[in-house]
């Protein structure tokens, strides 16, 4: 059962990190080169990280997985929105 457990929570933090790709192939912009994309994908990058709040877990568990799913959420979004105020547009679909 304590095996089952343990599966269980490492399928949960699965993916639980937001990662920025920062090779500048993610995001457009007309006349923007790429070392200039990747450039400003990396501010937008520090700009999330840096916004992002790292409270103390004294919850453990679920409750953690579940609080880092939601500063993930909310640094991604704040990655996406720094890309869109400098003009850019995403690649992906």
């Amino acid at each position: 059962m304590r095996a089952l457990g343990i599966l269980v929570a490492a399928a949960l933090l699965t993916g639980c990190t937001t990662r920025f790709d920062v090779g500048g192939g993610e995001w457009t912009k007309p006349g923007a080169q790429v070392a200039q994309t990747s450039l400003d994908e990396m501010d937008c990058a520090r700009v999330a990280v840096d916004a992002r709040p790292f409270p103390d877990t004294l919850v453990g568990g679920l409750a953690d997985v579940v609080a880092a799913k939601i500063q993930d959420a909310k640094m991604s979004h704040d990655f996406d929105r720094c890309m869109s105020e400098r003009g850019y547009q995403p690649t992906r679909s």
